[in-house]
C-alpha cells in the first residue's frame, strides 16, 4: 500500500504529532522510514515489514523491556512514542507503525579502527548495562536465527531440491561447508546446554548500527533484532563484517581473512564497554566468534543460492554463490588464524 502525504499525517496524528515537514528516508531495506519535523521535535517514522518480522508486537514489546532497562540503568537509547490507544505502535489496516524520537549524532559505514573501537565501547556498554536483565523474558522474534546447527540442516536440506546447474556451480562451496560444519556448532552447543550465559543479543552489530556523538556515549540503534542468545553473535558478526579483509561480494575469496588493526580496535571497545563481565567461556570464544558467524553466514548465503534466491536481495544471477564463497573463505582462514587471534585477544581480557 502507497503511503501518501495525507495518510503519513493521519497516522502520525494517532502518535500527537502535528507535522511540518515528512521525508522519505532511502538508506534501510526493509522498513519504510521516514524524518518527520514538526513543532513538536524531531522524529523518525517507520511501517514494520511483517513479511521479515511476522511478530511486529513481540518485536515492540522486546524493544520496551530492553530501553525501559536502558533508561534506568543511565545509558541513553531509542525512545518511542505512545500512540492514542496507550502502545508503543499502531496497528492499523494500512500497517505497523512506530515513531521514535530523532536522536543527534551521526553514523559512518566506513570500518576504520576508530571508528571500531567507537562503536564496539558502546555494543559494550549496551551489554554490560543488560547483565542484570532475564533474557529469558524476551521473544524470540527471529526463531533459531543464529541457531548454526538448524542452518547447517536447511542447507542439507536444500542440497536435496536444488536445480542441478546451481549445485554443480556450488561444490566448492559446500566442501567447505561440510569441512567445518562441527566446528561452527560449537557455541551453540555449549549455549544449549548452559555452559554459555543467555543474554540479551542485539543481533546487527555494524558500525552503522551506533549513533555517535560529541562528548556523549555512542548510542545503539536498529533494536529490531534483540533477542535472546549469546554475547558471541555480537561480538563474532561485528568482526565479521568489519573486521574483514574484504567486502561482501568480493570475487577475491582468498584474499578474505580478519584484519588485525580492526579486530583489535573493537576487541579492546568492547571489552572496555562490557567492563570485565564475560564469564570465562566467553572470554575465550570471542576469536572462535568470528569464525563461526561468518561461516554461518556463508551458508545462509549458500542456501539461498541453491533454493533460487528467494531470501537475499542480489543483482547478477551467481552473487549468492559470490557472497557464500567469501564469508565460507573467511571463516575458513579465520580458523586457521585462531591461535594468533586469542593470544591478542588474552593481551586485552579484563579480570572479572
Amino acid at each position: 500500500m502507497t503511503l501518501t502525504d495525507t495518510l503519513l499525517r493521519e497516522i502520525l496524528a494517532r502518535f500527537l504529532i502535528r507535522p511540518t515537514a515528512i521525508t522519505p528516508c532511502s538508506v534501510g531495506l526493509i522498513n519504510a522510514t521516514y524524518f518527520v519535523d514538526s513543532d513538536e521535535g524531531a522524529f523518525v517514522l517507520q511501517r514494520i515489514n511483517t513479511a521479515v518480522f511476522k511478530n511486529p508486537r513481540g518485536v515492540m514489546e522486546n524493544i520496551e523491556k530492553v530501553t525501559s532497562h536502558l533508561i534506568k540503568k543511565g545509558l541513553p537509547t531509542l525512545k518511542f512514542l505512545t500512540c492514542d490507544d496507550g502502545n508503543n505502535y499502531l496497528d492499523c489496516e494500512h500497517g505497523f507503525f512506530r515513531v521514535s524520537r530523532r536522536e543527534s549524532g551521526r553514523t559512518y559505514n566506513e570500518t576504520t579502527p576508530e571508528l571500531m573501537e567507537q562503536a564496539a565501547e558502546a555494543f559494550g556498554a549496551f551489554q554490560y548495562a543488560l547483565t542484570d536483565f532475564d533474557a529469558s523474558t524476551l521473544v524470540e522474534t527471529i526463531p533459531d536465527f543464529h541457531n548454526t546447527p538448524v542452518r547447517i540442516n536447511a542447507l542439507w536440506d536444500a542440497v536435496e531440491h536444488a536445480d542441478q546447474s546451481r549445485f554443480t556451480a556450488s561444490v566448492e562451496a559446500l566442501k567447505l561447508a561440510r569441512q567445518f560444519a562441527a566446528q561452527a556448532s560449537y557455541p551453540m552447543t555449549l549455549l544449549e546446554r548452559g555452559d554459555l550465559p543467555l543474554r540479551v543479543v542485539h543481533n546487527d552489530t555494524k558500525v552503522n548500527n551506533v549513533l555517535l556523538r560529541e562528548d556523549a556515549e555512542g548510542l545503539v540503534l536498529d533494536l529490531d533484532t534483540v533477542m535472546p542468545g549469546s554475547l558471541l553473535f555480537d561480538f563474532g558478526d561485528a568482526v565479521r563484517s568489519g573486521a574483514s579483509t574484504r567486502p561482501e561480494g568480493d570475487t577475491d575469496y582468498e584474499g578474505f581473512t580478519v584484519d588485525l588493526p580492526r579486530y583489535e580496535a573493537f576487541l579492546k571497545g568492547f571489552l572496555k564497554g562490557i567492563r570485565g563481565t564475560l564469564t570465562p567461556n566467553e572470554q575465550k570464544l570471542l576469536p572462535f566468534s568470528m569464525f563461526t558467524l561468518a561461516y554461518e553466514l556463508g551458508v545462509r548465503f549458500l542456501t539461498d543460492y541453491l533454493e533460487g534466491d528467494v531470501y537475499f536481495r542480489t543483482s547478477y544471477e551467481d552473487e549468492n554463490l559470490v557472497r557464500a564463497m567469501g564469508q565460507l573463505t573467511l571463516a575458513k582462514n579465520v580458523f586457521f588464524r585462531l591461535d594468533e587471534l586469542s593470544a591478542l585477544t588474552r593481551k586485552y581480557q579484563f579480570p572479572q
